[in-house]
């Protein structure tokens, strides 16, 4: 009759384990953190592997889409759109992975202030003097308009006119301002002129 002492079970499982870990079987575990979790757009965010275990990879998908935007262990991801998204890390150990899943972690609102505008008529035959209207949100107190894309401000009105004389394809840069942001918006080959004489 055979007899099982406890205390030479247990040893032999103690030395399973050691015998484990050095062959890749020890305690793999996908954890993270960031730096920041809620904030206006665009939000700069700070990702911090602290997963444990003797990792060969990092895989991050920062909208858990099935893409995988980063294989850094730390990185920096810039969230442009208000939403609100699910991260997912996954950390591989010789052939073993794990993941990490939060669920809605970061919370990104729309930015406190958004340029934008219209101009009318945006298609002119000669010398046309068009209106350009503020269409921005947020409490704005500032407003530098590039009209020609000369690289110099030709308006700080909110709601400016200029007159086109020359022909060609001229780009719209708005950079609005207030208390607590700034925003500049582009739009290229916005105005163009024909028909003038040179």
């Amino acid at each position: 009759m055979l007899i099982r002492k406890p205390g030479i079970v247990a040893l032999l499982l103690c030395l399973v384990c050691l015998l484990g870990g050095a062959i890749g079987c020890g305690t793999l575990d996908a954890q993270f953190t960031a730096n920041a979790t809620t904030g206006s757009a665009p939000l700069s965010v700070w990702f911090t592997d602290l997963s444990m275990g003797d990792i060969n990879t990092w895989e991050w998908d920062f909208e858990n889409d099935g893409v995988v935007d980063s294989t850094d262990q730390y990185v920096l991801h810039v969230y442009e759109n208000p939403g609100t998204y699910t991260v997912k890390l996954t950390v591989n150990e010789s052939g073993r992975t794990d993941n990490e899943v939060k669920m809605s972690f970061i919370k990104v609102s729309p930015p406190a202030c958004q340029a934008e505008f219209v101009a009318e008529p945006t298609e002119c035959h000669g010398t046309t003097t068009v209106q350009f209207t503020d269409l921005s949100t947020g409490d704005v107190t500032g407003w530098a308009w590039d009209l020609n894309g000369d690289g110099d401000t030709d308006s700080i009105e909110q709601n400016p006119v200029y007159t086109y004389s020359q022909n060609g394809l001229y780009p719209v840069i708005l950079t609005v301002t207030t208390a607590n942001c700034s925003d500049t918006i582009t739009k290229y080959d916005y105005i163009s002129v024909s028909g003038c004489s040179t």
